[in-house]
């Protein structure tokens, strides 16, 4: 490599370069411009050709290749700036209309052609000449070639070039091959990762031979910079608006912050996704590890905390953005939720959990009780289980009340009147199914809670019996002996009666099945199966061997049918047995209900699989299709047979034998095939009889009746073969039912099954029983939690329209944002100790949305205190925003969707006709945004439509734009549009300011304004604004714009980004933030919180509210009549940021 750059021959023929103005200086306008001023000059004065094709067309037109995005925006501004100027769109090759030379003589009329990377794509084949292969002959035809490369262009650009990073790509291999004397890379960010991506720019340039080796132009940017920066500056020409501010006069923007605090369902929701978070990551709710060796730097850390801070990100635009949202609430598909749907579904869920650990807590009691059985303490057993028996009787009854409301709430919604009890569920063979999933929801509920009674009652009734036959405990004579046995009896009997219960649904439908079958055997409703009888008692010379072979035919099918006949019998006489419960009532569970119905189970599957198999012979017999699946199956249960596994292996041998005996031969062929014989024959005798044959006439007349009769026989074998096919699945679905059954039978004898044998009649372990009673201690700790929470929850629901007047402490009698959770103004017990995990923190954040708004001078820095970063956003008045509270909507889908479609209505009656533009770095919540819109009768359009830039530009009733980080927009021009929506912070502010930069441009007339939504759980607004801190600048009176100021700090931001490292893999994952912030981000606001908790917060409002206390403590003595005391215990809290400070504990006397 040489550093004498006076050698470099393309410096010479250059022509053209790289134009990477920042994104708003007007790129488009300058190359509009450089195609009026610069025209191909006089023939005679024609320079040489970068490349010489064969029959190649001069042109003075210029190609631009643009996004599909960007076509439109090109056509208006060609028509806008340069009317004059002649431009058409070139579709391709093989959508343009007229051959090669009209499509070249079109392109070549033109001063401006315009075409698309995806068009450029499709070329690829018709732009690069074909391998050359050796032929036996000459090509018949000679392939097509592009016009794109069958023209000598005056000018070639590429817009938004750096889609062509990469060389290899189909769009750069066509736009190297077009021919053109200049060339043009336009691109206000040519570099997206590194300085790697200019090799696919300088390559369609043709800088050779820079373009030409990769390490070569490693080490030029590496180790010889200057030379590379000279270089560079040759190529290059880019300007950014801080170097040009005083030429460009943009209007003003203003840059408003909204704080939108949650609502109590959305900061719920938030808090237990945050607490999932901290188990996940194995840290506390400050971010401090639990466990000594917590690694912060290791990769299963990092990820979680990378997806989890997208997932909350996401939970502060919706609850059910991205799929992760929606599966959590329990759906993956439907209409959107709005916030009182995602409170119920909340509710749903907490009880579920509460559930799920009381039905652990009772089993492990349950465990316990057995433990203590097994030292011979009945006794203490039945005392355990008698108090599991107490809350899951409790269960049971709420969950049986909720089944109930939720019956009739059903009843209500369809008054027409689906059945829904429990005889009429679920059949797959009557089409009914669950018309409401909650109603399926809390049948499992209660089968739960029955199934812990069950358990219950059962065990009782072993530690009566225990405690009844023990010679040394009870006296076989005495009156506690007969008593202790009838608890016995009547705790079995209630057993029974749970477990018949819980059984109900299946036995019902498993009884049904039974009894339709049953019905079909006594009304002999089974498929009857025609005997095939062929009349055969005259023969031809030429029919006999026909004759023959349909006359064994049909006696092997006759054999066939009888034997299927006979083991039909038989396994109707197995599937019609009646149930374990039915055979006798007195019957009670042995354990081993399961095993004794598989090996009835078993031989009922082998004559069903015996039934399957000969109805496939049979079927194969009639019309000659073979089932190879059926085949395959039993070379394969065969198999499994021969080694002594699978179903009664013995019997499915012996049957499998009989069949194979029974089967018709090959040679015999099917009925089909001896019929298409037979019309064969026919045909031949028809013709020996016209050439007068007196045998073939007497022939063809036994034929034709025997072919007439064989006909009948085959349509009726047929349709007996399909009645048989479905009379197989009938009794296929008795046996499954029948076989879940006793699975679910099964299951609940499990759950009575002895625990630990090996430790009957040996001392209690001590060590195991103290375990599970600390896990207990544990799960009830986690319950009470759970229910606290529980009951906030339906406080939210219920109360959900209560005004700030119910909101008030029961002892300072004065209203609060956050404490814990509310009790009812009545004595509470001091017998009653209540923990702190009986109670809930609650949550009354304030509806208020506050905004700020950036000021315009230095000066106020100075005079507010305020850093410089923080004056992108700052203060403004607030009445704006209680207009755009005030505006009613139709249902509400969360804060943040709700405040933007207030804020877009609001707009449309204070500004008719303003337009905007609503950006998220999360394109699934734009989806959400768009329900939402449709919701409120606001008109949208999206990047993702396909004329989705053109409706917004032309339409008067689309009032929004949705354009989402992944989109490619970079030269998008928006400047219709006078606001922009942030939907969310970003870290990354380049990304923000690529959206910004789509209205604040040149050719925008009007002031704008940039709102951004931010959340009062983020942390990432912070972190944005920290990273566009700029550089200082003042002018002559020491002051400094501060519009000048931010223009430079989003310049050098744009610049030093790389954007390709900016945003995630797909357009759901957002913004990729750096490994270093992740913690921040999650945790920051928590320690800031944990710091005011331990400076003490705001002193003087807490001894007011101690001091309102010991007033209203005096006012309470003052009444009157006799004297009762209330123990009530208040959390002190910061009010500024509702940091617990501590407790106080008051103890007052009414009368």
């Amino acid at each position: 490599m040489t550093s004498e750059i006076k050698e470099w021959s393309s410096t010479t023929t250059l022509k053209g370069g790289i134009l990477a103005e920042e994104m708003g200086l007007g790129k488009t306008v300058e190359i509009i411009t450089l195609i009026l001023l610069h025209r191909r000059p006089a023939p005679e004065q024609a320079l040489p050709l970068l490349r010489q094709p064969p029959a190649i067309t001069e042109s003075g037109a210029t190609l631009i290749i643009t996004p599909f995005t960007l076509l439109e925006q090109w056509k208006q501004e060609i028509s806008s700036r340069a009317p004059h100027l002649r431009y058409t769109y070139y579709r391709g090759i093989n959508r343009m209309k007229g051959s090669d030379e009209e499509l070249v003589e079109k392109l070549t009329s033109c001063d401006i052609v315009l075409t698309t990377f995806n068009i450029l794509q499709g070329e690829v084949y018709y732009a690069e000449d074909p391998p050359d292969r050796s032929l036996r002959s000459e090509k018949k035809s000679i392939p097509r070639k592009s016009p794109l490369v069958k023209i000598f262009w005056w000018r070639v650009c590429i817009d938004e070039a750096q889609m062509i990073e990469t060389k290899a790509g189909h769009a750069a291999r066509v736009a190297r091959l077009i021919p053109r004397r200049n060339a043009w890379a336009v691109t206000g960010t040519p570099l997206r990762k590194d300085m790697n991506d200019l090799l696919g720019i300088l390559s369609f340039l043709h800088i050779h031979p820079l373009c030409d080796w990769s390490d070569a132009w490693i080490r030029l940017y590496e180790i010889h910079k200057p030379l590379f920066k000279e270089i560079v500056g040759r190529i290059v020409l880019r300007h950014n608006k801080d170097m040009i501010r005083d030429e460009l006069h943009l209007p003003f923007q203003k840059r408003i912050v909204i704080t939108i605090p949650f609502t109590p369902v959305e900061e719920q929701h938030y808090h237990q996704l945050f607490e999932q978070m901290c188990d996940e990551c194995g840290v506390d709710a400050l971010g401090d590890p639990r466990t000594a060796d917590w690694d912060p730097n290791s990769k299963r850390v990092i990820d979680a905390m990378r997806r989890w801070l997208t997932r909350l990100r996401q939970a502060c635009l919706h609850p059910e953005v991205a799929s992760a949202g929606r599966k959590g609430l329990g759906a993956s598909s439907g209409p959107l939720r709005s916030v009182a749907e995602v409170l119920e579904v909340m509710i749903d869920q907490n009880e579920a959990r509460i559930r799920t650990e009381e039905r652990s807590l009772l089993l492990s009691q349950i465990r316990r009780g057995q433990l203590l059985e097994n030292a011979g303490q009945p006794k203490e057993a039945l005392e355990l289980w008698q108090a599991a028996l107490a809350l899951a009787e409790s269960n049971v009854k709420d969950s049986r009340v909720q089944l109930e409301d939720e019956r009739k709430k059903e009843q209500i919604a369809w008054p027409s009147g689906v059945q829904n009890s429990a005889d009429d569920e679920g059949d797959a063979d009557d089409g009914k199914g669950e018309m409401n999933s909650r109603m399926a929801v809390y049948r499992s509920r209660l089968r739960s809670v029955l199934e812990i009674e069950h358990i219950c009652k059962f065990f009782i009734a072993n530690a009566y019996y225990q405690i009844k036959t023990n010679a040394e405990l009870t006296d076989p004579d005495s009156k506690e002996f007969f008593a202790l046995e009838k608890l016995e009896v009547e705790n079995y009997e209630a057993a029974k009666l749970i477990r018949k219960e819980i059984l109900a649904e299946i036995d019902q439908r498993t009884s049904r099945s039974i009894q339709q079958l049953q019905a079909k055997v006594d009304s002999k409703r089974l498929v009857q199966i025609p005997e095939m009888s062929p009349r055969l008692d005259l023969s031809g010379i030429e029919s006999r061997r026909l004759l023959d072979k349909l006359e064994d035919f049909c006696e092997a099918t006759n054999k066939l049918t009888r034997q299927y006949i006979e083991w039909r019998a038989h396994a109707l006489k197995l599937l019609l047995e009646p149930l374990v419960d039915e055979e006798d009532d007195n019957a009670k569970l042995e354990g081993d209900e399961y095993e004794s119905s598989t090996r009835h189970q078993d031989e009922v599957y082998v004559y069903m699989e015996a039934l399957r198999v000969l109805s496939a012979d049979y079927h194969d017999a009639i019309t000659g299709q073979k089932n190879h699946l059926i085949e395959h199956d039993v070379r394969n249960r065969l198999d499994l047979a021969e080694i002594g596994e699978g179903p009664s292996p013995k019997v499915y041998i012996s049957i499998m034998k009989t069949r194979e005996r029974l089967k018709p031969p090959n040679e015999l062929g099917s009925l089909r095939g001896i019929l298409t014989e037979l019309r064969s024959l026919v045909v031949s005798l028809e013709s020996q009889e016209a050439r007068g044959s007196t045998r073939a006439r007497a022939e063809l007349g036994i034929v034709n009746r025997i072919l007439q009769d064989s006909s009948q026989m085959s349509s009726e074998q047929a349709k007996a073969s399909l009645d048989l096919e479905k009379e197989v699945q009938l009794f296929h679905n008795v046996m499954n039912r029948r076989l879940e059954y006793y699975r679910q039978l099964q299951q609940i004898s499990d759950t009575v099954a002895p625990y630990d044998e090996d430790s009957r009649g040996k001392p209690l372990n001590a060590a195991l029983f103290d375990s599970m009673l600390d896990l207990e201690d544990k799960m009830q700790e986690k319950i009470s939690v759970l229910k606290s929470k529980h009951r906030y929850l339906i406080h939210l629901r219920d109360d959900s329209g209560a005004e700030e007047s119910g909101r008030i402490c029961v002892i300072c009698q004065s209203t609060f944002e956050i404490g814990k959770n509310r009790y009812p103004i009545q004595v509470i017990p001091l017998a009653i100790r209540l923990k702190g995990s009986d109670f809930h923190q609650i949550a009354y954040k304030p509806t208020e949305i506050v905004a700020q708004e950036e000021r315009s001078i230095a000066a106020h820095v100075r005079d507010s205190g305020h850093s410089l970063e923080n004056l992108i956003y700052s203060d403004i008045s607030s009445g704006m925003l209680k207009e755009i509270r005030n505006i009613e909507i139709e249902g509400s889908f969360g804060t943040k969707i709700d405040t933007l479609g207030r804020h877009l209505i609001w707009l449309r009656q204070h500004d008719p006709g303003a337009k905007s533009i609503v950006f998220s770095q999360y394109k699934p919540f734009l989806g959400i945004l768009g329900r939402a819109f449709s919701h409120f009768k606001i008109g949208y359009s999206s990047i993702d439509s396909s004329d989705g830039v053109e409706q917004f530009k032309t339409d008067p009733s689309v009032e929004c734009f949705l354009l989402h980080a992944k989109a490619y927009s970079s030269g998008l021009n928006l400047i219709n549009a006078t606001h922009v929506f942030l939907c969310e912070p970003l870290i990354n502010t380049a990304i923000e300011l690529q959206a910004i930069a789509r209205v604040h441009r040149i050719g925008q007339k009007q002031e704008t304004t940039v709102w951004m939504q931010h959340s009062v759980k983020s942390q990432n607004h912070n972190l944005g604004i920290g990273e566009r801190g700029g550089e200082d600048g003042e002018d002559e009176n020491g002051h400094v714009p501060i519009e000048t100021v931010i223009e430079a700090a989003n310049s050098l931001e744009i610049q030093d980004a790389k954007l390709g490292n900016l945003m995630a893999g797909t357009a759901a994952e957002g913004e990729l933030v750096p490994d270093d912030d992740l913690w921040q981000c999650l945790f920051a606001k928590s320690n800031r919180r944990a710091k005011s908790r331990v400076d003490g917060g705001n002193v003087p409002n807490n001894i007011d509210r101690l001091l309102r206390a010991e007033t209203a403590e005096g006012r309470i003595e003052a009444a009157g009549n006799g004297i009762m005391s209330l123990m009530v215990i208040t959390e002190i809290r910061n009010p500024s940021d509702g940091i617990p400070i501590g407790f106080d504990n008051y103890k007052l006397q009414h009368r």
